[in-house]
């Protein structure tokens, strides 16, 4: 598969209509360095929590997965660019780094696989988690209509500071 030749090829259209008001608000997940690191789902997992800035620290805890673990992967993530630091905080263990990374666009099978292995994870971990897989005949132009109306329903849900992460997995394929 072909790089993308501009930043926005291989982003849905919502987000192309907003990365074009805020440019430094997406990555493209264009190298093959990016694509290989997003190969592994916990670093999926450590991309999606720093929508908001955290350490190390915090990330281990939201994310129940091991310090050292969260330090190695964030450290792959940052040396391929998809996780920049943005400061520090100061707390009882000494300073820590905060971390962030903006929302991604992947493509390419090894992000792709990555992100359905952390989608798999999520739903089997989660009693209450609902999924739907169904296929049907549609024309080129229903495929684009049905595809704008999700991208659509989830850009504008509004987030709930206080109540818990959940995870939306959206795509319209080729059966």
């Amino acid at each position: 598969m072909p790089l993308p030749s501009s930043p926005l090829d291989g982003c849905p259209n919502w987000l192309d209509a907003f990365v074009m008001e805020n440019p430094e608000l997406r990555t493209l997940v264009e190298t093959i360095e990016q694509r290989e690191a997003m190969r592994h789902s916990t670093r999926h997992r450590i991309t999606l929590a720093l929508r908001e800035p955290m350490t190390v620290s915090a990330l281990a805890r939201e994310l129940r997965i091991n310090k050292g673990n969260i330090a190695h992967h964030v450290a792959v993530l940052e040396r391929v660019g998809l996780v920049d630091r943005v400061g520090s905080v100061t707390g009882r263990g000494g300073t820590g780094i905060l971390y962030r990374s903006a929302p991604l666009c992947l493509r390419g099978r090894d992000a792709t696989t990555g992100m359905l292995q952390t989608v798999t994870e999520a739903v089997l971990a989660d009693s209450d988690a609902f999924a739907l897989l169904r296929t049907v005949r549609l024309t080129s132009a229903q495929v684009r209509s049905v595809a704008e109306h999700l991208e659509n329903v989830v850009l504008h849900l509004p987030a709930q500071r206080d109540a818990p992460r959940h995870g939306i997995f959206i795509t319209v394929f080729d059966a």
